[in-house]
């Protein structure tokens, strides 16, 4: 069971934009590139990869989309033993 009372969004909000930065970078585009194809601002999407704001669930399926993945993709996280939780 998942304890609610933690304090945990930074850290989940950190590793969210490094998924998205991560996978722009293996598609070879630039921040401006997928902000435009998301409908975004580039800005917006630098703080979002830089974990300073949470996108809403249509910003994250505009991104996904963008990156031709599925929404739940970004969400998945890395252990420290490099397996997906």
């Amino acid at each position: 069971m998942v304890d609610l009372r933690t304090d945990d969004g930074p850290e989940i909000l950190a590793a969210l934009g490094a998924a998205i930065r991560e996978r722009r970078i293996a598609a070879g585009l630039t921040q401006a590139q997928l902000a435009e194809r998301a409908g975004i601002g580039r800005v917006h999407l630098s703080h979002i990869e830089f974990g300073r704001k949470s996108p809403t669930v249509v910003v994250l399926v505009h991104l996904a989309r963008a990156l031709g993945i599925a929404p739940a993709a970004l969400l998945e996280t890395q252990s420290p033993d490099g397996t997906t939780r």
